[in-house]
């Protein structure tokens, strides 16, 4: 998880402006992306939130939306004034994540002014009782995948990555010898797997931190993320998180922190790798590291985009291997448990929000699926329930990655290269991953 910064200094503002300088109207939609960022800051739409009660709770009433919907007709009216094609590439990508918001906060305005002028009637257990779920569902996945998917489509993909990934763990189940799934469940759920020594937990983080950056060149060119410091999360309990990143402005530590759950003073060796991978390097932490060296506009900093960066740090378990982890078979299995988690979750949630699942069902579908992970089921469907397709912007990220690296490869052939692709991803910053896709080509194509 991360923050939102809230403000960038004059310096870097106008720093920002200069690349489009050299003509007017290019100086002209510098100013106007500057002016667009202040004024909507002003309106002061919530952000995202952690319950969808909350969201629901903090839409205003019928003058605000108005002023709102009022504000963005005005700002794609604007907009249309612009020639896409006459501004350089950083520019065009900014001007289509600017017609990506005014879009969508269209959208969400419309949907609002339908739920607030029926009478506010806020559902209980999901969105399944809204009258207009199948739009406000998917809204909410736009919201937090910034893709256009139906709740047909994640319902497929999550069935599809369920029976994917149980195929991945039992191809290691026989690879360490277990023909029985049940001895191997059995196995699974033993001591042998928890530490329960937090010295040696934290030395084990240091040497998955120095096998990474050996090999980090390989994958991401010359990024040289700083370091980054492992401790226990404080005051965690059963149902906090395995793990949370938080850079040095947005923690009382002053440095870069990634959190671990020791809740119990125990920890399942199985999930040390990949988390590392997905909350440090090369995820979240070289993420934002490198997002605060690149050169930013301020829409950067008013919009979180959950499918951009849990993409991205989703993505980057797969390359475990290549990376200098995943050398034990069992360190490769604690990636794929958690794959199967993050796959279930896409099925449940849309179960509970669109097909009108029980919560029973919902852990029926839980037990069924996923073995050896019972302790965490409760936690995982309250999870989803509450807080509508944020659990689907992993895997939905990093099938997206996945997709434009494979159409990349295709063009490119044996001169793609693998470094090349990820920081020209990385290039991109807190965008929208419909923007990304749609400007892929072109940073790609620059990049080094």
């Amino acid at each position: 998880m991360t923050k939102n910064k809230t403000g960038l200094g004059v310096l870097l503002l106008l720093a920002w402006s200069l690349l489009f300088s050299g003509r007017a109207e290019k100086e002209t939609f510098a100013v106007f992306v500057k002016t667009f960022s202040g004024e909507y800051t002003q309106l002061n739409v919530p952000g995202i939130a952690y319950d969808y009660r909350e969201y629901f709770n903090a839409i205003p009433g019928p003058a605000q939306l108005d002023a709102q919907q009022a504000f963005f007709e005005k700002k794609k009216t604007a907009l249309n004034n612009f020639s896409r094609a006459q501004l350089k590439p950083v520019a065009q990508v900014t001007f289509d994540h600017l017609q990506y918001e005014i879009g969508f906060n269209l959208e969400r305005i419309a949907l609002e002014k339908s739920w607030v002028a029926a009478g506010r009637k806020l559902p209980d257990d999901g969105l399944f009782a809204l009258e207009n779920r199948k739009a406000w569902y998917a809204y909410f996945i736009k919201k937090f995948t910034s893709l256009d998917y139906t709740p047909e489509e994640i319902m497929s993909f999550g069935l599809q990555e369920v029976k994917r990934v149980q195929g991945e763990i039992n191809r290691i189940r026989m690879e360490t010898g277990f023909t029985d799934s049940l001895a191997f469940v059995k196995h699974l759920v033993g001591e042998k797997f928890i530490i329960t020594d937090k010295k040696k937990l934290q030395e084990i983080f240091a040497r998955t931190d120095s096998a990474i950056r050996k090999n980090l060149a390989a994958f991401t060119g010359d990024a040289n993320p700083p370091a980054v410091f492992p401790m226990e999360w404080p005051d965690a309990g059963a149902n906090t998180p395995p793990g949370m990143y938080t850079n040095h402005e947005e923690n009382p530590y002053g440095k870069d922190v990634f959190l671990y759950n020791f809740f119990g003073g125990h920890y399942n060796s199985r999930a040390i790798e990949w988390l590392y991978m997905h909350e440090a390097i090369p995820g979240h932490h070289l993420q934002w590291s490198l997002r605060n060296d690149e050169q930013k506009d301020p829409l950067q900093d008013l919009f979180l985009y959950p499918g951009n960066f849990e993409g991205w740090a989703c993505y980057v378990e797969y390359y475990g291997k290549s990376l200098g982890v995943f050398r034990d078979p069992y360190s490769e299995l604690g990636k794929w448990e958690w794959d199967l988690v993050r796959s279930a979750r896409l099925v449940i949630e849309t179960g509970i929000h669109y097909y009108g699942w029980t919560r029973e069902q919902a852990l029926a579908y839980w037990k069924k699926n996923i073995p050896a992970q019972d302790d965490i089921a409760e936690r995982e469907v309250t999870r989803v329930t509450n807080w509508p397709a944020q659990a689907i912007s992993y895997k939905i990220g990093a099938d997206c990655l996945a997709k434009i690296k494979e159409e990349t490869k295709k063009k490119y052939g044996n001169a793609f290269s693998e470094a090349r692709f990820n920081r020209a991803y990385l290039s991109f910053g807190m965008r929208p991953l419909d923007v990304v896709k749609n400007n892929f080509e072109n940073m790609y194509a620059a990049g080094k």
